[in-house]
């Protein structure tokens, strides 16, 4: 339930607050924060905005909110002022309260990091960098570090999404168009069939098909529920082994491997930028998004631990190619660390690039000739029978 909460500051400055939760907790936060209530009352009209508003922040929003906040801090302005500023100019409504929080938060002595992070639909990344911010007084750069990576996460869902519209929309039309076909003219072509066209192999493989469709449709939703759980089984309880299977499979492994490196690696990168210590980072990212390649972090972490030095631990892993290990090096030695891990995710994502490419140049033309066998398959099995047998017909009644 949402609550609308009028009370006082620790300055003595009274606010209004749209809180979430029970009673209880409401209170407990209001003594967290150190607000004295003044009235509390349900927020039924936030309430039903929230079963239909999305609560998170796109990667396209956070781009442009993060660029926006760097411009006005090279301007001069204020903290407080760019976050009043950009409350008043910006239409996502998440964002708008979610700016009008931290804001009272500032106004409360709280820091910009403790602000954002109450807000709770900021990733871990921003508070940290944001932190780090405070600290060495780099607002703008570290600001400008946050628009170029959600740039970078929002460039990188449109091209993967671009490269599956295409793909995509030729499956289903082929895939309804055969059922359609299956269903409505295989039978009425049945009819007109001679006698003996219904041994050929495309007649019964086709009517097989037809008959298949009609009446196990229902099986055939069952089976794709059920290749879903399956998959999600597996990648709860057995998540290790079948990223490995996944990651042999041509191209599509190639893939999902290397988006994986260039998005773990642009973390590593502002992290390391933002001047927090490879052990910090390596927890925030595996805290932030559990997969397969950040339990191999969690692996390389513990080998530093032990003392290895951070390029001889991804050494060690022959899952990361030699080209990480030997930048990592390098990076350590000359103590540009950062520099170089930029250097790996930007490697990470032109092969992304050349990986979608070379799945596009396969996926295409498969579901081109697939379309053309099975038009060829109607061919074969009504159209050119009919046709003879109507040819034969013709020659019978004019001779």
């Amino acid at each position: 339930m949402y609550w609308k909460i009028e009370a006082l500051t620790a300055k003595r400055s009274e606010i209004t607050q749209i809180f979430e939760g029970s009673l209880e907790d409401i209170r407990s936060q209001a003594l967290v924060y150190g607000l004295e209530i003044l009235s509390v009352s349900p927020d039924y009209v936030t309430f039903i905005k929230s079963i239909f508003q999305n609560h998170k922040l796109s990667s396209s929003v956070l781009s442009v909110f993060f660029k926006d906040f760097a411009d006005m801090q090279k301007c001069g302005l204020s903290i407080n002022e760019t976050i009043n500023t950009l409350n008043e100019t910006t239409s996502n409504t998440v964002l708008k309260e979610a700016l009008k929080k931290i804001s009272n938060f500032i106004n409360d002595g709280r820091s910009l990091e403790e602000s954002f992070e109450n807000t709770k639909i900021f990733p871990k990344i921003v508070c940290v960098s944001l932190s780090a911010a405070e600290k060495t007084g780099n607002m703008p750069e570290l600001l400008d570090l946050l628009a170029q990576y959600y740039k970078f996460k929002n460039e990188n869902r449109k091209r993967i999404a671009r490269s599956l519209i295409y793909p995509g929309v030729i499956f289903c039309l082929l895939t309804g168009l055969s059922i359609f076909m299956s269903l409505k003219l295989v039978p009425l072509l049945k009819a007109f069939l001679p006698s003996g066209s219904n041994n050929s192999l495309s007649a019964m493989i086709l009517m097989g098909y037809a008959g298949f469709i009609k009446a196990y449709w229902w099986g055939v939703l069952f089976c794709l529920g059920g290749v879903v759980w399956l998959v999600k089984y597996l990648g709860d309880n057995y998540k290790e082994k079948l990223m490995e299977v996944i990651f042999t499979i041509p191209l599509l492994g190639n893939l999902i491997k290397n988006i994986e490196l260039s998005n773990v690696f642009m973390n590593l990168f502002v992290y390391q930028k933002s001047g927090i210590n490879i052990i910090q980072t390596i927890t925030n990212i595996h805290q932030a998004n559990n997969t397969y390649i950040t339990e191999k972090l969690i692996l390389i972490r513990e080998k530093i631990f032990k003392g290895s030095s951070l390029s001889d631990a991804f050494k060690q892993d022959p899952f990361f190619p030699p080209f990480v290990s030997q930048n990592l090096s390098k990076g350590q030695v000359s103590g540009f660390l950062p520099q170089y891990l930029e250097r790996i995710y930007k490697y990470f994502d032109i092969k992304t690039k050349e990986s979608i490419e070379a799945v596009i140049a396969m996926v295409e033309p498969s579901l081109l000739v697939m379309a053309a066998l099975f038009l060829l398959m109607i061919l074969c099995t009504f159209i050119l029978p009919i046709y003879t047998s109507m040819g034969q017909m013709s020659e019978g009644v004019f001779k």
